[in-house]
């Protein structure tokens, strides 16, 4: 670290409090609750509550900060399996982006993995803490609009360790730093215990064969005559597992039967069988006029369907065209996995020792793995890197006549003219169905440990720590298809040769299945499988001070806090040898290169990175106005002033952020609250490191198209057919971080006259400016023509030179010839901003005890207003063109203007339970909602007029799910005392997650499609 840099920290913890600000650090109050209100097994610090949102130890902030607290009585009402599902029973969670279902490709973050999303501002933007340090990132990463984004894993937190959740909603960059765009998640783990507990548990599915069983169990001691305290835990849970065959929604790619008597029956996007199947799609290298087909291009299909042109024998037949008939397409549900087999483990063991009564030393570590194993679809080629079948493949039909053993060629089929050496094949379209579905397995190992020193020196507090943690994945794909090994086995010349030509099933659903598979000998040799393996590390080092008496004023007493924080993150992320170029292939019949070896998945680089991050933060704590002063209408009046710097040596930025933080009780029992922060977040190490990825997509060539428009050959851009096109997307390390703006405005109602209620209402706003994107392949295209209408064109957008085919074809359409696409390059840049606002609304009550048991209910709602993503320079370049006429109306601009309810944005989110005791008998009932959203990849055949911009689209509903269990504590003098017995029912009325055009007919990252659920639990204390 330079000197310069070095100062700086020093002078902003040392020198600037006032102008500082952070909100990280835990306040420790005593609670509310009597001595008698805490189960006996539980852990002496249940008797406080340590809120996030301040440093400064002690200061009575609390009214002043938007925090959720989810203690263990919600744990238990929510009666999660997995950190997943305690975090997606937060109102104020968005989609989960990475989940089990996100399946279909290796560059997706698959296995039980869950990413945290508060405000549904976009995975990556909220920070997530242990007992108030960071947790380390999962070693996966996936793309969210066309951008690798990373989270830490809601998973590797088991919901049996778990004392309590506090989430702080609001922007907490200043306190936190990078990551804390929408806020702070805080994992308070049970520590501190004295005596142990067993536990366990099993759950069944209603109807189904899925069930579930898990074992939890703890142990803690003090020793040193009371100064220490050991703590240990450990879980296990597994998972058998559900097919995807089990639900209606999800066994079937064709779901028109689900929208019968609606808006939308017979609406074809919902028929999602895919033209990828066993019956494939080929193109003869030879004149149209050779065959009977009429067509080079052809698809095979049964022969008992309509369109045949020519009989393959078997009932196999071939039909002109390049795009196989709805009833032929393949049902890529077949035999794959709605829920994944899968098992965790994990420990922890916490420990403290006093050695003085202002010196206490602790350690935390923890260790959790997790194993998932899951069946997806067959794999299938890319549209755009077809495979070349040579004229002397054993089982081309229109090949050579004569072998080249010399023999006669008995495939080759009669009545066609091609000529006696014969032709090349291209297939274009194909699933190796017939391999068997994909198999996914998935492997997990995260430690951390934590140890460090906390105690005082006169007034002020101190503590200081070192935190070191890893994780490691391995995900390894079976069933793979070596594109090489492949070719070699089809265009062999003797029988042994694998025959693409066979069709599947000519008889029942041709969807489902093959029926005619080649010999496991002809397979085995050409099937691989495919990992790819990655890895994080965090490594910190803190010292943080504080005092909340540093001197007094009328209000009260003045608190003060100042830190540095030093930290090191890195990651690795290493592809197979055929996927990161080392083991590439060459068609052997078109020579046409390409650097991945793996059929139907585009190469990507091996990736790693490196980053060191230096901040210092303060803050200060004013009490401006007391109720001792006696001022009329201003109970209490309190007020945060915070900043922090932070250093990124990686790309040498720092960001210096403020936060200024106010509540003032107006009369008691009625407070009003507000906060503005400034925030950054620095462009994670995939989008920094990405050397460059390619993907291929179906896009439309607007251009080509255009010029078959003003020729007559289409009719307009809306039936311009799609084509592979490669896209290439790199990392900077001149990305900027992306700011922000947040403001959180509140009231906080505890009236006086109703003893234990307390209710909560909070504004928000957040605005981001420099989002990290891609501009995106598609819009690129689309910007070429508009700037090809021009006279110029753009250059991301790169061509082969134009055939005299193409210099024909645009002859007279005013636009300058242009060849095939080759490349389009779209590098991560800093793009647009966005500015998205809601409001929070709370119930707590502590019913007073009327001699009919103790009620306590909760309440918490989140109602997103509004989510606007405005547009970049490029885009709004696009949105002028379309706006002027220039462009015709079916190019679209995607992923701008209100995104309300757009793919996963509900307006609405709820939770809310009921607990009633008395005695030893306990009841709960939990209430989960999420709203409704648009599925914009269906609009209605017949549009209809609205004032509405997505009444077209098709509506998702709701769901509204319940929990409710009982349990009954043994209270007697025997060996069973104390044990409880809990039934439950989780989704109560088996409601199944509303329909949506997605992949497993549902909404992954909104819903679950685990149905009702049944569950018993014993626990014995001791």
């Amino acid at each position: 670290m330079s000197t310069r840099l070095l100062g700086r920290l020093v002078l902003m913890c040392g020198g600037s409090l006032i102008a500082a600000t952070s909100v990280h650090a835990q306040v420790v109050v005593p609670a509310p609750a009597a001595a008698d209100e805490i189960p006996a097994d539980a852990p002496r610090s249940e008797r406080e509550i340590i809120v996030t949102g301040t440093q400064i130890q002690g200061a009575k902030i609390n009214d002043v900060l938007p925090v959720t607290v989810v203690d263990e009585i919600d744990i238990q009402n929510i009666a999660g399996a997995s950190g997943d599902d305690l975090f997606r029973a937060i109102p104020q969670a968005g989609g989960v982006a990475f989940n089990e279902q996100n399946d279909v490709s290796q560059n997706n973050a698959r296995g039980d993995v869950a990413s945290i999303n508060l405000r549904d501002l976009g995975t990556g933007n909220t920070l997530v803490l242990i007992n108030g340090r960071r947790m380390v990132l999962s070693p996966g990463f996936q793309t969210e609009l066309l951008v690798p984004v990373v989270s830490s894993d809601a998973n590797e937190i088991a919901p049996g360790s778990v004392r309590r959740l506090e989430v702080l909603r609001d922007g907490a960059s200043a306190i936190y730093g990078a990551d804390a765009v929408a806020g702070v998640v805080n994992t308070v783990l049970r520590g501190n215990r004295t005596g142990g507990f067993i536990e366990g548990e099993w759950r069944g599915g209603d109807g189904t064969s899925l069930y579930s069983t898990q074992l939890n169990g703890g142990y803690g001691f003090d020793f040193g005559g009371g100064r220490g305290n050991f703590t240990v835990y450990g879980g296990y849970f597994h998972e058998n597992g559900l097919p995807s065959s089990a639900r209606p929604y999800s066994a079937d790619d064709d779901r028109r039967a689900l929208v019968e008597g609606t808006d939308f029956e017979g609406d074809t996007q919902f028929n999602n069988r895919n033209t990828f199947g066993p019956f494939g799609q080929f193109d003869i290298q030879a004149p149209s006029s050779r065959t009977p087909i009429g067509d080079d291009d052809f698809y095979l299909q049964p022969d008992s369907f309509t369109g045949c042109r020519l009989d393959f024998g078997g009932g196999v037949c071939a039909r002109n065209g390049t795009t196989p008939a709805p009833d032929v397409r393949y049902n890529r549900a077949f035999g794959t996995t709605l829920i994944s087999e899968k098992t965790r483990y994990n420990a922890a063991a916490l420990f403290s020792y006093e050695f003085t009564n202002s010196l206490e030393a602790y350690f935390e570590g923890t260790y959790y793995r997790s194993e998932s194993s899951r069946n997806i679809t067959p794999a299938a080629i890319l549209s755009a890197v077809p495979v070349g079948i040579s004229r002397n493949a054993y089982w081309n039909p229109f090949g050579a006549v004569t072998l080249p053993d010399g023999t006669p060629n008995p495939n080759r089929l009669p009545g066609t003219t091609i000529a006696a050496g014969g032709a090349d094949l291209i297939m274009e379209r194909y699933r190796f169905v017939d391999v068997g579905p994909r198999t996914v397995d998935v492997d997990k190992d995260t430690y951390r440990l934590v140890a460090g020193l906390r105690g005082n020196f006169g007034a002020w507090d101190f503590d200081t720590g070192f935190v070191y943690s890893e994780a490691k994945l391995t995900d390894l794909e079976g069933n793979r298809v070596s594109l090489t090994l492949m070719q070699e086995a089809i265009n062999r010349s003797t029988p042994d040769a694998y025959n693409p030509f066979n069709g599947g099933c000519v008889t029942g659903d041709p969807g489902e299945g093959d029926c005619t598979p080649n010999p496991q000998s002809v397979i085995d040799p050409f099937l691989i499988d495919v990992f790819r393996t990655g890895g994080t590390t965090l490594a910190l080092a803190d010292f943080k001070v504080s005092n909340s008496t540093l001197f007094a004023l009328p209000g009260g007493d003045v608190g003060i806090a100042a830190g540095v924080e030093w930290r090191r993150e890195t990651f690795f992320d290493d592809r197979d040898p055929r996927l990161d170029g080392t083991i590439t292939w060459t068609d052997s019949v078109t020579g046409v290169f390409n650097e991945s070896d793996v059929a139907g998945t585009s190469p990507s680089p091996d990736t790693s990175g490196a980053r060191q991050v230096y901040s210092a933060f303060a803050e200060v704590f004013v009490p401006l106005v007391s109720e001792d002063m006696d001022i009329p209408l201003i109970e209490a009046l309190n007020l945060q002033l915070a900043g922090r710097m932070e250093h990124f040596a990686d790309i040498n930025e720092t960001a210096v952020v403020p936060r200024v933080a106010a509540s003032w009780t107006v009369i008691p029992g009625v407070t009003f609250r507000g906060a503005w922060s400034q925030g950054f977040r620095a462009p994670n190490l995939v989008q920094v490191n990405d050397a460059g990825t390619t993907r291929s997509n179906t896009r439309d060539d607007f251009v080509i198209c255009q010029a078959q428009v003003e020729k007559g050959i289409i009719d307009d851009l809306g039936v311009c057919p799609g084509a592979g096109v490669i896209s290439f997307r790199s990392g900077s390390d001149q990305l900027a971080p992306e700011d922000s703006t947040s403001i959180n405005l509140g009231i906080v109602l505890e009236p006086r006259f109703i003893p234990g209620l307390t209710l909560t209402a909070d504004y928000w706003r957040v605005k981001q400016r420099g989002l990290v994107g891609t501009f995106g392949d598609d819009n690129a295209i689309a910007l070429d023509l508009l700037r090809r209408l021009a006279g110029g064109s753009n250059p991301n957008v790169v061509r082969a030179d134009p055939t005299q085919e193409e210099i024909d074809l645009f002859a007279g359409t005013g636009l300058a010839p242009a060849g095939e696409i080759l490349l389009v390059n779209d590098p991560y840049l800093n793009l647009d901003s966005r500015t998205s606002k809601g409001m929070d609304f709370g119930l707590f009550y502590n019913v007073p005890d009327f001699g009919i048991g103790k009620f306590r209910l909760r309440f918490n709602a989140a109602r997103l207003d509004s989510f606007v993503q405005s547009a970049g320079p490029d885009a709004e370049e696009l949105l002028d063109g379309i706006a002027a006429g220039v462009l015709p109306p079916e190019v679209v601009v995607g992923g701008l203007g209100e995104l309300l309810e757009i793919e996963g944005r509900p307006e609405w989110r709820f939770s809310g339970s009921v607990n009633w005791d008395t005695g030893p008998v306990d009841v709960s009932l939990f209430a989960s909602y999420v709203g409704e959203v648009w599925n914009t990849s269906v609009t209605r055949d017949d549009p209809i007029i609205s004032d509405d911009p997505n009444a077209n689209f098709y509506r998702v509903g709701d769901f509204l799910t319940f929990n409710t269990a009982i349990a009954y504590t043994i209270e007697n003098n025997t060996a069973l005392d104390g044990t409880r017995i809990r039934f439950g029912i989780n989704n109560l009325f088996d409601k199944d997650p509303p329909l949506a055009d997605d992949t497993y007919g549902y909404l992954s990252s909104l819903h679950s499609p685990r149905g009702r659920v049944f569950r018993v639990e014993l626990r014995k204390p001791f």
